[in-house]
């Protein structure tokens, strides 16, 4: 059976920010989105010469005309995929200008120890 559409979503491992898209088997892109995320939005207004992205796909689901899902595929984002949104969000939010950059450049560093202790500190903030 013929994989009519993919739905296809990455995350910005440096940003948090999402998006992605409905991509047909004939080429056309449908359901096409974007989610800036705080820290992007920050990075944007107050340093946007030092804003990289680095997308990483998580979803890359088929799906025949059924719909039934028909195939998988997509990447392995590290832990910033971990927390919601929301979660990031607020977190980013609630924190000085200096100590966003110092989150950006903990991502950006893709060194998985310090990004999940950063991780960690997202989530006990919400306790």
């Amino acid at each position: 059976m013929l994989t009519a559409y993919t739905d296809r979503a990455y995350i910005c491992e440096n940003t948090g920010s999402r998006h992605g898209c409905r991509e047909w088997f004939f080429g056309i892109k449908t359901k096409v989105w974007y989610h800036e995320s705080a820290l992007e939005r920050f990075l944007k207004s107050e340093n946007p010469q030092i804003l990289r992205h680095r997308w990483t796909s998580y979803n890359g689901t088929g799906y025949s005309l059924i719909p039934v899902m028909k195939s998988f595929g997509h990447g392995r984002p590290g832990l910033i995929l971990t927390p919601s949104r929301e979660m990031l969000d607020d977190y980013v939010l609630s924190l000085s200008r200096e100590d966003r950059l110092e989150l950006y450049h903990v991502f950006c560093s893709a060194d998985d120890d310090l990004i999940k202790d950063h991780v960690q500190y997202i989530f006990d903030a919400q306790d």
